[in-house]
């Protein structure tokens, strides 16, 4: 177990011995032990039959945000306890109330007057950073983990940056690939660091610095290293990181680190049972040079390094797939184990878990959210929509239902297959690998935004006529370069032709640094011109799209996550009032998507404030207004 601040309670007594096994499964996180009168303490799990006779006393490690858990359990079957704890001192669960947000605020804003003193932070930060900005800071202080779950555009780079700066030593951040000039550049912004970035051997230059070279001359200038990696690449990286042995760890975008499945289970020629840590698929074909472990069990290494003193998690949707499930990985890269080590435990006592039909578990339930809820409020620092928007123009949401009528034939899914050929080959594929089933769903959505083209066109030419800035989020590279081309010929033909209009297009095949120079141009353009890209390529933290007036969603994106992750795109600091408008094709698998969305707002809205999405499930259901769709989404399921 990684040291966190944890209260032990010793139990002077071997009564009630199956009842304190049980707090283990009971109090995810915690870990219990038995101790005879002579021989050290072993897991009271583990101790023979034998072994329980000679126990005379036991003793419960208990994570502090468990604590309470702990002592209520003892207190309710009257066991007498004595708790000894760790350095918990200041350490609280977030309070709301006005004064203590006050403290908060003051003296985070003393913290940054000192590291401006110092020579690490710009002076101009103190004029614009903004009161929950200052809080992070004092809360980062007392505390080894922190998770910001920050409405998107509401300054968690800046505000990670800041409570970095309260620990010394070597700062590492793990961000999504298309983060990385974003991370870069704000460093740059707001500090004296100097910060450097891991990039992909093809992008790499002769004339570029090694990472060897920025070490030494961090150690020549006594500056502290500040380190950037792609999360894809963090299985390729972590040697790096050993060699940096970073004091803070920031893993920006937290949720994208939300897969449990860090162990393969082998089965043993004696019938026993052990476990080896999970590889990527390429390490695993057959007569493979490939050896490199999957990018879950790196993040799990990584978090687990010695010399890290500050974890700094960052996410706007913590439950970005709309369940607690993957709550449980974020958590651990956070506080190791103390959620416990077995996703089991944390999946039976907060995701209803049961067995599953088919063999394993069922998680996708949620249960005593409220519990979960209150034992996070110890390291999760949330600032609802509300309050990180406050003074930024609204972005307006407006739902767009495309009858059949209105919507043009949908183009092919390749060079050899229609839309329907290539479903019916994923459809049979998933019938024998569950995995694929997203491929189905992807396929089925991707037709949907192919048939809206030329809807979609117009309404880009009718924004660019007005002198608007707009952003189309597709769903494929085929389509992106298709409507590219349809766009820059509409806005160079006919009676309505607008002259020389910018068009861009992203994807995943554009290379990052053209991805990064193609959204700076966007943002500085002072006139009409259009973004066309992939929701995937662009929808997480990229900054610079908040200037635009119009957003098309043409692409419905399925998981709650990824969509607030989109919006969030024109929700930033810096933006213009935009309006964004959702497109949804009537008759097809669309509909059935936005009845996805809805219902899985709840559990989010349980676990978090999430005052962003007030409302969007009527808009998105169609019922906003008298003119919307009288009969509810539920009943055209069977449409597509």
């Amino acid at each position: 177990m990684t040291p966190q601040p944890h209260i032990r309670y010793f139990i002077p007594s071997n009564e009630s011995l199956d009842l304190l096994e049980s707090v283990e499964s009971l109090i995810p996180g915690t870990l219990v032990y038995g101790k005879k009168n002579y021989g050290r303490k072993k897991r009271l799990k583990n101790l023979s039959f034998e072994d329980r006779e000679e126990v005379v006393s036991c003793e419960v490690y208990s994570p502090l945000h468990a604590a309470w858990l702990v002592e209520g359990l003892l207190t309710r079957n009257s066991l007498s306890y004595t708790p000894a704890p760790s350095d918990i001192s200041g350490i609280n669960g977030w309070s709301k109330e006005e004064t203590n947000r006050e403290q908060l605020k003051n003296r985070g804003t003393s913290l940054a007057r000192k590291y401006i003193e110092r020579g690490e932070l710009r002076e101009h930060v103190l004029d614009i950073a903004t009161p929950y900005q200052f809080m992070g800071v004092a809360w980062a202080k007392k505390r080894p983990w922190v998770m910001n779950v920050w409405s998107c555009g509401s300054g968690k780079t800046l505000g990670a940056l800041m409570s970095s700066l309260t620990r010394s030593g070597a700062i590492l951040v793990v961000c999504p690939a298309k983060a990385r000039h974003v991370w870069w550049s704000q460093v740059q912004e707001y500090t004296h660091l100097k910060p450097y970035r891991i990039r992909p051997t093809s992008e790499i230059r002769k004339k570029d610095q090694t990472f060897s070279d920025y070490m030494e001359e961090c150690g020549r200038e006594r500056r502290r290293p500040f380190v950037i990696m792609g999360s894809e690449a963090l299985a390729d990286n972590t040697d790096i990181a050993r060699v940096l042995q970073p004091k803070v760890l920031i893993l920006d975008e937290i949720h994208t680190h939300g897969s449990r499945k860090r162990w393969t289970a082998i089965q043993e020629a004696d019938g026993s049972v052990s476990f080896e840590k999970r590889k990527t698929a390429a390490s695993n074909r057959a007569n493979s040079a490939v050896d490199r472990e999957n990018r879950a069990v790196a993040a799990m290494d990584l978090s687990r390094l010695g010399s890290i003193e500050l974890r700094i998690g960052l996410t706007a949707t913590p439950l970005d797939d709309g369940r607690p499930r993957r709550l449980w990985s974020q958590l651990d890269l956070l506080a190791p184990g103390g959620f416990s080590h077995s996703y089991s435990n944390f999946a039976h006592r907060y995701c209803a878990a049961r067995p599953g039909a088919y063999g394993g578990l069922d998680d996708t339930g949620s249960s005593n959210l409220m519990e979960l809820k209150a034992r996070c409020s110890f390291l999760v620092h949330e600032v609802p929509y509300s309050e990180s928007h406050s003074e930024l123009p609204d972005t307006r949401v407006q739902v767009v239902y495309l009858s059949s009528t209105e919507l043009n034939r949908p183009e092919r899914w390749d060079d050899d297959n229609t839309f329907g050929q290539a479903m019916r080959g994923f459809v049979r594929e998933a019938k024998v690998n569950p995995l694929a089933r997203e491929r189905v769903v992807e396929a089925r959505l991707s037709e949907a935004c192919s048939r809206k083209r030329k809807y979609v066109v117009s309404e880009a030419i009718e924004g660019l006529k007005g002198g608007g800035k707009v952003v189309i989020f597709t769903s494929r590279r085929r389509e992106t370069e298709l409507w590219e081309h349809d766009l820059r010929r509409a806005v160079k033909r006919g009676d309505e032709a607008l002259g020389e209009v910018p068009v861009w297009m992203a994807h995943g095949g554009v290379p990052e640094s053209e991805r990064d120079v193609i959204i700076d141009a966007f943002k500085d353009s002072n006139g009409p011109c259009c973004l066309i890209a992939t929701g995937q390529s662009v929808g997480t933290g990229v900054d610079g799209m908040q200037t635009a007036d119009l957003a098309i969603f043409a692409m419905l994106p399925w998981k709650p996550g990824d969509f607030l992750q989109w919006k969030g795109r024109f929700d930033r600091i810096g933006g213009s009032p935009t309006l964004l408008k959702v497109v949804v094709a009537q008759g097809t698998y669309d509909e059935r998507v936005v009845e996805i969305l809805v219902e899985k707002f709840g559990p989010i809205e349980n676990f978090l404030k999430a005052d962003e999405l007030d409302g969007l499930g009527d808009k998105l259901l169609g019922m906003e207004d008298e003119s919307a769709l009288v009969s509810s989404i539920i009943s055209k399921l069977e449409v597509a």
